[in-house]
């Protein structure tokens, strides 16, 4: 293949991810947009706080599965420990898997978690007589953004760590999620 097809295809599908990332923050947000107006305040904290959780795991995963080793993998693999197999898949593919988890997931998470931030300070601001929305919001993707890049760095050494269990974790799941499919 010739060095513009390569890179015609590198672009074509750095564009595919990016539109993606577009599409899947679009039809995400318009869900909890949805959601939001059905439920009470006192849902959307715990809301928030699990899309936060959410960023934070997929980021780890990501990064999990850049660091993990194939060598300890395929060990258990030949010892036919559950899901070793699968988890080989994860780290062959890493850059695939880093990629979709941490760039896509991840990022995506924590704009659902501004956007839900926004979302609860309006909803509560319903019932402050004076408040500055522009302070108000501000503060709110703050504090989005605080427990998300927090919570990332807090997990950090744990994911590189353990990484090759969270990658096994992983497989198991797909292991799972294969066995399903099959029958």
């Amino acid at each position: 293949m010739s060095r513009k097809k390569r890179e015609r295809g590198l672009y074509a599908g750095i564009f595919a991810f990016a539109l993606s990332a577009f599409v899947l923050s679009l039809l995400m947000n318009l869900a909890f947009e949805r959601l939001y107006e059905a439920i009470p305040p006192y849902f959307g904290v715990p809301l928030f706080l699990l899309v936060i959780a959410l960023g934070i795991a997929s980021d780890a995963v990501g990064l999990a599965a850049t660091r993990a080793r194939e060598e300890s993998l395929l060990s258990m693999a030949s010892r036919r420990v559950p899901g070793a197999r699968e988890a080989v898949w994860f780290v062959r593919n890493a850059p695939r898997v880093s990629s979709v988890f941490s760039d896509l997931a991840g990022d995506v998470a924590a704009t659902m978690a501004g956007a839900l931030a926004v979302a609860l300070v309006y909803r509560v601001g319903q019932y402050i007589p004076y408040i500055d929305w522009a302070v108000a919001t501000s503060v709110a993707v703050g504090i989005a953004s605080m427990l998300s890049v927090g919570g990332k760095a807090l997990f950090k050494p744990v994911t590189l760590k353990y990484a090759e269990s969270i990658i096994l974790i992983l497989g198991r799941i797909r292991q799972r999620i294969i066995r399903e499919r099959k029958g």
